[in-house]
């Protein structure tokens, strides 16, 4: 135990040394609010990424859509569609539309309706070490970095942060 210690001491200067520029990546996917799910999923699968950064018709950045938001909605569609083939009744709103009105506006299906809109966003120039402070606090794996027009030019995902640790380590030996 005492050796997971000292090594988890000497990943703490490393994280409050180097900021969030190094280990992000460039933002090279975006997704649209009234894309489909099927539409990202597919996306995901052939560019090998588990988050895009959601954005509206100017770029700005209205939310996230991650690799959970998929199984969440899946879960859901599943769920909803044994209820419909039982002919039970269901509270559509329990699905991610808040009315009828807005259920004609939206479908279940949209990536707006399964998307994460409470993101959190971290600046190039912060630490690894806030990054990850805030991933733990905010229990997330995933922060965007925005510009001034927020709109998104990076993410940086656990994975990312751990990543570099580790290249870190193998630098010095």
């Amino acid at each position: 135990m005492s050796g997971s210690l000292s090594r988890m001491n000497t990943m703490t200067p490393e994280l409050q040394n180097h900021c969030v520029a190094e280990a992000m990546r460039d933002v090279t996917v975006l997704v649209r609010a009234h894309d489909k799910i099927e539409i990202v999923a597919k996306l995901f699968q052939d560019q090998a990424i588990n988050a895009a950064p959601v954005v509206n018709a100017d770029r700005v950045c209205v939310g996230i859509i991650t690799g959970h938001d998929l199984v969440k909605y899946e879960a859901s569609r599943i769920e909803l569609e044994n209820q419909l083939e039982h002919g039970r009744n269901f509270d559509l709103a329990r699905y991610g539309n808040e009315s009828p009105s807005r259920r004609e506006a939206t479908s279940f299906d949209a990536v707006e309706q399964q998307m994460t809109s409470d993101f959190q966003v971290i600046s190039p120039q912060d630490s690894l070490a806030e990054a990850a402070r805030k991933m733990c606090r905010k229990h997330v794996q995933h922060l965007l970095i925005l510009d001034e027009a927020q709109h998104p030019v990076g993410i940086l995902s656990s994975l990312d942060i751990l990543g570099f640790l580790v290249d870190q380590q193998l630098e010095r030996k």
